[in-house]
């Protein structure tokens, strides 16, 4: 009886130290296996440009008028800057960004194409203030290079509806790699 209880006992014990080198074989693993992001970045500045537009709609009919259709939408400009941590090239694909509204919604926007982006300033003369170089898809960032620009988003709310959301973050999607997520934080209620 004696024997059988020192026989479970140092099965046990066998069990409980194999668990054990298997952990931290495990833990050792991700820790030294794990490699940081292919890229860093951040949003260095965001501005938003409320654009209200009235038109009317309907020439009328038998006496009816026609009437004023009103139109509010957000232009959200992202001066974004993304620094390549690899020893390779990286081919950014696309940008995109995520808003949460007020109540829990999820919306997304392209970013302007190359062609969208020269005639947002061209439409909107306000905007000359904020022009800068673009940060354009199918940009190649060099190992260990920054680049920085600007990125356009358009979102049909109010600045109101802006003002009582509750995230938003630009994404920077790359060929063969993981997105680049960069956060904006949202305004403190």
């Amino acid at each position: 009886m004696a024997e059988e209880i020192n026989s479970t006992k140092r099965a046990l014990l066998i069990v409980l130290v194999a668990t054990v080198v298997v952990v931290l074989s495990i833990s050792a693993y991700v820790y030294f296996g794990e490699k940081p992001p292919v890229a860093v970045g951040k949003i260095v500045k965001l501005d938003i440009v409320p654009i209200h537009s009235e038109m009317r709609v309907g020439e009328g009919a038998q006496g009816v008028q026609g009437g004023m259709e009103t139109y509010d939408q957000l232009l959200i400009l992202a001066q974004v800057q993304i620094r390549n941590q690899t020893n390779i090239p990286l081919f950014l694909h696309d940008m995109w960004s995520n808003l949460e509204t007020a109540n829990g919604d999820q919306d997304r926007s392209l970013a302007a194409t190359r062609n969208d982006f020269q005639e947002v300033f061209v439409a909107y003369p306000q905007m000359a203030p904020y022009k800068q170089d673009p940060i354009q898809r199918d940009t190649t960032i060099s190992p260990g290079q920054t680049v920085q620009g600007l990125i356009i988003f358009h979102y049909p709310i109010t600045k109101d509806q802006w003002d009582a959301r509750h995230g938003f973050e630009g994404v920077i999607s790359f060929q063969h790699q993981k997105n680049l997520v960069l956060p904006w934080p949202a305004p403190s209620k």
